[in-house]
């Protein structure tokens, strides 16, 4: 059984009010400290005199929205900076594989060229074997070596753009983690704005109906 003192006029309380009371639904606090302690911090914190309790004021329940707004456009301002750095990274991954794909368009041309040069000392070797064949061979060796080294120079250039796309492939997926992160922080703040919102209501339901039995 709980019991409560009440300050002077209060002692002599009536079956009706004990009823009514009684008729209160019980309320469940969101902490482990028992009913008894928090009725005796609010008996000792009651002043002698009468004095009706004045309910909660709305201003620390309206203030309490606010942060959820100013949470939500925080959010709203990560999510935007992650979809802006997204965009720069796709433009500037576009530009670099245009800028890769025409020098290696420029470079296949060469290629071409000196292939059909060499085809075309070929052919003359054929028709007429004999025919300075030492300035011919001195001619076609420099060719096969001049498309070896530019071979081996798209191979090295090939390589490093691989590197290239493959390290802003990695800075798009760590970008792209970064606001899935931020979106489940939203998320969960929201979740615990809702709870919070949901604690001070409970609270404030609670205060009101002791406020009306201190009243009686």
């Amino acid at each position: 059984e709980l019991q409560m003192t009440f300050p002077s006029k209060r002692k002599c309380v009536s079956k009706t009010s004990e009823q009514e009371f009684s008729k209160v639904p019980s309320f469940n606090f969101a902490s482990n400290v028992p009913v008894d302690n928090v009725f005796k911090a609010a008996n000792q914190g009651l002043p002698k005199s009468e004095k009706k309790v004045e309910p909660v004021s709305k201003k620390t329940v309206t203030r309490r929205p606010l942060s959820r707004y100013q949470l939500e456009a925080e959010l709203k301002n990560k999510n935007q900076l992650v979809e802006t750095l997204k965009q720069q990274l796709a433009r500037s991954e576009l530009r670099e594989l245009k800028k890769e794909n025409e020098r290696l368009v420029h470079e296949v041309e060469k290629l071409k060229q000196i292939q059909d040069t060499c085809m075309m000392i070929l052919e003359r070797r054929n028709i007429d074997p004999g025919k300075d064949n030492i300035e011919e061979e001195e001619e076609t060796r420099a060719c096969r070596e001049k498309t070896t080294v530019l071979s081996k120079k798209v191979i090295e250039e090939l390589k490093l753009f691989c590197h290239t796309v493959a390290k802003e492939k990695e800075m798009l997926e760590t970008a792209m983690a970064k606001w899935k992160s931020a979106q489940e922080e939203k998320q969960h703040a929201l979740e615990k704005q809702s709870y919070i919102q949901a604690q001070i209501k409970e609270w404030k339901s609670i205060l009101e109906g002791l406020g009306k039995l201190l009243a009686m």
